[in-house]
């Protein structure tokens, strides 16, 4: 069975949240958040099994989710992660048309599935909100 789970970038500090996604919302706000299995006594919603779970709000436009693959050095690989492969360059992570790719340098027309084991030939050496520059650099 494949692991679900979410990365983004907290509203508070900028940091890295890791866990499942949820859209939150009321009649005044909206929140995107990361949650986690904590137990937490505020910032918490409970789950169908009546454990409350932490919640943190984080920048919707940083969510990316876990691809299921390891790099080289058994780093998970997320959405929006930038890779670094030595017989083509550097690659960015996206989901599109319902799967994920790799991309290089941003462009749709040079994509192809990560169906192929990463473990054996990429590395992650950034993201997109942290490193954008990596790609505008990047040859091909």
């Amino acid at each position: 069975m494949r692991t679900i789970k979410f990365r983004g970038k907290r509203c508070d500090n900028g940091e890295w949240a890791y866990g499942y996604y949820a859209r939150l919302r009321n009649e005044f706000k909206e929140w995107h958040c990361i949650m986690t299995e904590e137990d937490a006594s505020e910032n918490y919603i409970k789950d169908c099994n009546g454990y409350n779970m932490l919640y943190t709000p984080v920048n919707h436009n940083t969510v990316g989710q876990f691809t299921g693959l390891l790099d080289k050095n058994g780093k998970e690989i997320y959405e929006g992660d930038i890779l670094k492969a030595s017989d083509v360059g550097l690659l960015e992570v996206r989901f599109v048309r319902g799967v994920f790719a790799f991309l290089w340098n941003g462009n749709l027309d040079d994509e192809f599935p990560t169906g192929s084991p990463t473990h054996e030939w990429a590395e992650v050496i950034g993201n997109i909100h942290d490193n954008p520059e990596l790609l505008k650099g990047g040859k091909r």
